[in-house]
């Protein structure tokens, strides 16, 4: 039987115990991601054989993969987040109180979380357990914003399994448009803004299972920014000398939703890493990726992901 690429699903729960899957079904795969790709990553070790140039059948590491997919930026501008914000962002150690996401120096447990993630492929199941991930935000001037997801996880052996057929959500992306999108409060005028969430992970080693792994673990982060703001004079702002003298600003933009509502990411310490000049379209541009810095004493406060729902 011939599998085709375009027809194909991805499901997603988060676990009770980290590391223990959960069993998948249609509503757990109320998504509408795409580009999905899933890959083995286990390491084979290889051995040699005596006596001549030949090699003995490979012994087989930890079993471990990795999902890449992307998904819209999208919502209905209610009181309720999106199913990818709750499903994804605690999973890439983004937590919500309220309707504000923030990142956090937790290993998985009543606030960070692991997922079970599967992937249906025209008739195959592949699924990863354990996963914790990183994400970027995309934000291209005047187009749809959207998230580029990463996640690794214990890898299953692959089972002939129907697809699912999920009510997909209806919430349409949402434009990077009609945004106030500042640094130092002076306005930027972008092609495109990407927040990195910058997640180290790791699968935590374990000779108890049959895997060689546990479950996923995030171990550090740095938080960077990168855009490409029109040039200004030094008076308007000078970047450059900011770049010298250690300045942290807010940096920070919106995402308009239905009638008032509005996504809002705020990084409240942004510090300039790198400054270059470039062209686009024969205007001046400046090339530059912040960090975001922690803000004070206020640990785990670096960035943050707002949802405000319309009134």
């Amino acid at each position: 039987m011939t599998l085709l690429k375009r027809k194909r699903v991805l499901a997603a729960k988060v676990e009770a115990t980290p590391g223990t899957a959960e069993t998948l079904t249609a509503a757990e795969a109320a998504f509408n991601c795409y580009d999905i790709m899933i890959q083995t990553e286990t390491e084979l070790e290889s051995r040699e054989g005596q006596g001549s140039f030949g090699m003995r059948a490979s012994v087989p590491g930890g079993y471990k993969g990795r999902i890449t997919f992307k998904h819209d930026a999208s919502w209905d501008g209610t009181a309720t987040e999106p199913s990818w914000a709750d499903t994804f962002l605690p999973a890439c150690g983004w937590v919500k109180s309220g309707q504000v996401f923030t990142p956090r120096t937790e290993a998985p447990g009543s606030n960070v979380k692991t997922l079970t993630i599967g992937v249906y492929i025209d008739g195959v199941l592949k699924l990863l357990r354990g996963c914790v991930g990183t994400f970027k935000l995309s934000c291209p001037s005047g187009k749809a914003a959207f998230l580029e997801f990463d996640f690794m996880g214990i890898w299953q052996s692959p089972t002939d399994t129907a697809i699912l057929t999920p009510t997909y959500p209806a919430a349409q992306p949402l434009r990077f448009a009609s945004s106030t999108t500042t640094w130092n409060s002076v306005a930027l005028e972008v092609e495109n803004l990407t927040l990195d969430s910058g997640n180290t992970m790791i699968l935590r080693e374990s000779s108890g299972t049959a895997a060689g792994f546990s479950a996923g673990l995030i171990t550090n982060r740095t938080i960077t920014i990168t855009g490409n703001p029109e040039a200004k004079t030094v008076a308007t702002q000078d970047r450059y000398g900011k770049l010298l003298d250690l300045s942290e600003h807010a940096l920070t933009w919106s995402l308009d939703g239905p009638t008032n509502s509005v996504i809002t990411i705020n990084a409240p310490k942004a510090q300039i890493q790198s400054i270059s000049e470039a062209d686009r379209e024969n205007m001046v541009v400046d090339e530059i990726t912040w960090q975001a810095n922690r803000d004070g004493s206020n640990i785990d406060q670096e960035c943050s992901i707002t949802f405000t729902a319309a009134t």
